[in-house]
């Protein structure tokens, strides 16, 4: 399978919160950032679609801004074990580099 790897600056991400990039039609990766370290996952929420990058982050979980759901980005895992597809993250000096498969 072959991969994209998008790369932006890493003040880009807002420190505590994350950025919604559009990959392609029907996937959008939200991007978390905690001071130096970020997670990348599928915006979509497991449990009712809602945009988990528009959630609330506490630097491990987000809430899911519709019913509450709650995801680990670092772990990938939700409430009662739902997975939430994770990408490869890497960091160097002042940019993020994502690698999600393509579509």
């Amino acid at each position: 399978m072959s991969e994209q790897t998008i790369t932006l600056a890493l003040d880009e991400i807002p420190d505590g919160g994350a950025k919604i990039l559009e990959v392609r039609e029907g996937l959008k990766v939200a991007i978390f950032r905690d001071g130096d370290r970020c997670a990348a996952i599928n915006n979509r929420c497991p449990h009712a679609g809602g945009s988990l990058g528009e959630g609330e982050f506490d630097g491990t979980e987000v809430q899911c801004p519709l019913h509450g759901f709650r995801v680990d980005v670092w772990k990938g895992v939700g409430n009662a074990g739902k997975p939430v597809q994770t990408f490869d993250v890497s960091i160097s000096s002042d940019s993020v580099e994502v690698t999600v498969p393509a579509g």
